[in-house]
């Protein structure tokens, strides 16, 4: 079953204006300058991290297959044992607890699995992918 990220207007606005920006320097140093080494890496790399950010912004998304809980934000992608996960925290708000976060909004789960690892997670219906996990690891706390 796949679930796709919720995503926060600012998140939202970041991840279009931002790269759309980038993007469109990159263009116009490619059309309107005589081309250069420095013009063309410089385009090339603006371009890159701005696709990259789209990738983002369209990509990120948590599936379930069997037991395992695959995570995937752009070039950020990883898998979690369900059987390994202890708790479960719901979190709203801006701060943020844990390094690894592949979600788009602020409003989200703190996934702990495994003894010291965590993953900061936003499904747009957190219900129905808290109950999915919890069918698979009916083990799993609730905070």
């Amino acid at each position: 079953m796949v679930f796709k990220s919720s995503i926060h207007l600012s998140s939202g606005l970041i991840l279009t204006i931002i790269p759309t920006i980038m993007i469109s320097v990159a263009l116009m140093g490619l059309l309107f300058e005589t081309p250069r080494a420095e013009i063309m890496i410089g385009s090339i790399i603006f371009m890159l991290i701005g696709s990259t950010f789209f990738w983002i912004l369209l990509d990120t998304k948590y599936t379930i297959k069997e037991s395992d809980l695959y995570y995937c934000s752009g070039p950020i992608r990883g898998k979690i044992d369900i059987q390994s996960i202890r708790k479960i925290k719901h979190q709203k708000g801006l701060y943020n607890e844990c390094f690894l976060k592949p979600s788009l909004d602020y409003n989200g789960l703190y996934i702990y699995y495994n003894n010291f690892d965590d993953i900061y997670l936003s499904p747009k219906d957190q219900d129905l992918f808290v109950n999915y996990l919890l069918k698979i690891n009916p083990k799993i706390d609730l905070i």
